[in-house]
């Protein structure tokens, strides 16, 4: 809808931003306004939302770049008017890497918060993770092997033990989540080339199930 809603805003010169979660809002907008996409991604903030009050340690970064990791001279724009703005922005040759690495961290953490109903303090899912890294090699992105186990080294310590990703926030207060993003995208993709994916097709049928129960 809101593709739809912006249309009389989008000029010759307009450039997108998406931040959603997810590898495929990208070309669901250039699929109406061709050519006027920067792929990226939000990462790095720790937002907890309740009904409209927001709270957060860490701001957060958006990266983004072109899909085909050129530094274009609409990159270094846009970088310069998100940072005049004060939004912290990293402009970035490899934005498809990011993206599929964010989808590994939000396919294993975000729906196993949400699933099994945990805190950050109680995710050690790989499963899911692996299958993310699996599939990026075969999409030809080739995220490294250990990509979700360095992850957890580096990262999983600066998360508050009580905080909760954003999907098991939305399952708290009964909102429609993004497992078509998560495991909807994966379980898509991975057919195409044959390939199995166990721990995504639970997330995606357990999650369904809890979006079809609430206010029962």
């Amino acid at each position: 809808q809101a593709i739809a809603d912006m249309k009389n805003f989008v000029g010759p010169d307009t450039v997108i931003l998406s931040v959603l979660n997810g590898i495929t809002s990208e070309n669901d907008i250039e699929a109406v306004y061709p050519g006027r996409c920067l792929w990226s991604v939000a990462i790095g903030m720790d937002a907890t939302r309740v009904g409209r009050s927001l709270t957060f340690g860490a701001e957060g970064r958006i990266q983004f770049g072109e899909k085909n990791g050129e530094m274009t001279d609409r990159v270094r724009a846009v970088d310069e008017y998100l940072t005049a703005c004060g939004i912290a922005s990293e402009p970035c040759s490899d934005i498809l890497f990011k993206q599929w690495s964010k989808l590994m961290v939000n396919d294993g953490l975000n729906q196993a918060a949400a699933a099994f109903d945990l805190p950050y303090g109680g995710l050690t899912k790989l499963e899911a993770m692996q299958e993310v890294i699996d599939l990026s090699v075969l999409e030809g992105v080739n995220l490294p092997a250990d990509n979700h186990k360095a992850f957890l080294e580096s990262m999983a310590p600066t998360f508050k033990p009580d905080g909760m990703p954003s999907m098991r926030q939305d399952v708290l207060a009964q909102r429609p989540t993004e497992v078509e993003e998560f495991a909807g995208v994966v379980r898509r993709l991975a057919k195409k080339h044959g390939m199995p994916t166990p721990a995504n097709d639970f997330f995606y049928e357990k999650i369904r199930e809890i979006e079809a129960n609430y206010n029962k």
